[in-house]
């Protein structure tokens, strides 16, 4: 009877040591969990009166050509702009997305910009082909109501490849993008690449709302300027632009197509501040 006796009380003591050997693991686990805690990044205020907290950088990648001077992001813009990059490289071999400024790391004011302050806001090159292979442009191309590149002979506006990148961008898994600023001849060019490629009416109507050109200032017809919505985490951020409270830059009477007033034209090699 003593055998079995004390071989119950080994097998206790095993079970007993076994629990609060896991127990350990279990604390530990939960500690290096919360020290390794991702912070979202949060887009305070409105895109023309904010600020930024937390934000990831835009990096450069085989799909991604970031030349903005300003290149942090609320972490849904900039996974976004990657991600849909990527999707449209792998439908259309060869492709490379040119991204301008976003934001500071900071966030607040850039120069040159009348929103891009909360981490929200990006502007994107169009994608180009010249003749019937994908092109790079040095600067961002102004574009004429036949689709042609301003003073780039031969090239043109991808139809394709920029229908491709905004529904990459309304059906991204994690954005919300709430504004797409382009000038109207090339919204309809869009929405009749939408047409042609068999676009679900929904998706055609959401473009159709979301696409604008804007009311005042210049007409962005060399350049996508997108905005995604306020994130969930970011319980102090304002969707849209609020009445400025500072005195903003003013665009040039000639100048064309970006939010940076100074900005690229066909004549001008792309800037670090778009």
């Amino acid at each position: 009877m003593r055998p079995v006796v004390v071989f119950m009380g080994l097998i206790a003591c095993l079970l007993s040591s076994e629990a609060h050997a896991a127990g350990t693991r279990a604390s530990r686990s939960e500690s290096e969990g919360t020290s390794k805690t991702v912070v979202r990044g949060k887009s305070v205020g409105s895109p023309n009166e904010g600020r930024l907290e937390g934000g990831r950088k835009l990096e450069p990648s085989k799909t991604v050509r970031a030349v903005g001077g300003h290149r942090w992001g609320v972490p849904s813009l900039v996974g976004m702009l990657e991600r849909s990059a990527a999707r449209v490289a792998k439908k259309f071999s060869g492709s490379v997305l040119t991204v301008g400024d976003l934001s500071r790391k900071g966030g607040g004011d850039v120069e040159g910009h009348r929103s891009h302050e909360s981490g929200r806001d990006a502007d994107v090159g169009f994608y180009l082909k010249k003749g019937q292979k994908p092109w790079v442009a040095p600067r961002f191309a102004t574009i004429d109501e036949e689709g042609k590149a301003e003073g780039l002979p031969s090239v043109r506006f991808d139809d394709a490849r920029n229908w491709a990148l905004i529904e990459a961008w309304l059906t991204d898994r994690d954005a919300s993008v709430l504004q797409i600023f382009v000038a109207q001849h090339i919204k309809l060019r869009l929405l009749a690449e939408a047409r042609r490629s068999g676009a679900s009416p929904e998706l055609q109507n959401r473009a159709a709302m979301t696409m604008i050109q804007p009311s005042r200032g210049l007409p962005h017809d060399n350049h996508f300027h997108v905005r995604v919505a306020c994130p969930k985490s970011s319980g102090d951020c304002i969707e849209y632009g609020t009445r400025e409270t500072k005195k903003k830059p003013t665009a040039q009477k000639n100048g064309r197509g970006n939010d940076q007033r100074r900005a690229a034209t066909t004549r001008r090699k792309l800037p670090k501040k778009s």
